[in-house]
């Protein structure tokens, strides 16, 4: 199929597009009489509340066939390469969908799944830094997480991409993976909960993580661990719906700009936080701090390397 990006530029001004012929759903793509980008949905279920949103106008309404149409209308023209991936993935996920009765509602759970990306202005791509702790943070869960814990479990106790204040947590103990080059030996440390291990044990992870050439040996990017997870899962449906979530939530859509980006990964180090590590804490802040980011020199956390 023809990247939806692509496809744009040779639609004309009122027309529409049959996306793919073998889908077993009836996607379309159009340029409305505005000059707006539009993805239309036809189907023969019921009529569903469509989800709002301010840079995407969603619109279900019954067709002259008793059909119903289900658009979904582009208004901030800055997100245009964001809203092909959004149409890209609201197409692919549904390819091999099982329950047909009302594809609909599928499409719009899947969209609101977007609503994060779109609040924020998201422009479709994560930045070095976010890229770089996600690669890690995936890392960890296939070599660390999933051999100790099981697929399913270690999937659903991937929190970092919902905001939670350590990036995994599992019964026994939680862990903050952060990401670093060969060479250098501080992380940055975003609140004063990160390294509380009031609640649970707590590891500090760091991940050696060095940008290299495609033909480096063990080269890798980012959609290649993507893929070997969602092969590892793809006969747990539960466990990959739970991972292609929290990728959305972290930011990640599938996009070929990564897959020109390469990788080496070296050693994991495995810091345990305890009384005496040096951090800043929330029972520590004086009244009146509410945030704290600083910068964490691992030098001086030797001494609880495990």
């Amino acid at each position: 199929m023809m990247p939806i990006e692509a496809r744009w530029e040779i639609l004309e001004l009122g027309g529409f597009q049959r996306i793919d012929e073998d889908h077993p759903l009836d996607f379309y793509l159009g340029i409305d009489v505005s000059g707006d980008r539009v993805l239309l949905l036809i189907t023969q279920g019921e009529e569903t509340v469509p989800v709002q949103s301010q840079a995407i106008n969603v619109i279900c309404r019954k067709r002259h066939d008793g059909q119903w149409a289900l658009m979904f209308r582009l208004v901030r023209s800055e997100l245009g390469r964001l809203f092909s991936h959004l149409c890209e993935d609201l197409v692919e996920s549904s390819r091999n969908l099982s329950d047909k009765t009302n594809p609909a509602r599928f499409v719009l759970a899947r969209f609101e799944r977007w609503q994060r990306l779109l609040k924020h202005g998201h422009t479709g791509l994560l930045d070095e830094s976010a890229l770089r702790g996600l690669i890690c943070e995936l890392l960890f869960l296939r070599q660390i997480s999933t051999p100790r814990y099981g697929l399913g479990p270690a999937i659903t106790g991937w929190m970092g991409p919902l905001d939670a204040a350590q990036d995994f947590h599992y019964p026994d103990g939680y862990f903050e993976v952060k990401s670093i080059r060969t060479g250098f030996s501080r992380v940055i440390i975003s609140s004063a909960d990160q390294l509380d291990d009031a609640v649970k044990p707590l590891e500090l992870v760091a991940i050696i993580l060095d940008p290299v050439d495609r033909e480096s040996t063990d080269a890798f990017s980012l959609p290649d661990i993507v893929n070997d997870m969602r092969r590892l899962l793809k006969e747990d449906p539960v466990a990959l719906s739970t991972f292609e979530e929290r990728l959305l939530a972290a930011g990640y859509i599938d996009s070929d700009e990564y897959r020109n980006l390469f990788f080496k990964s070296g050693i994991f180090r495995f810091f345990t936080v305890r009384d005496g590590f040096p951090r800043i804490i929330r029972s520590s802040l004086s009244s009146g701090i509410n945030k704290v980011t600083y910068e964490l020199d691992l030098t001086f956390c030797e001494p609880f390397e495990k």
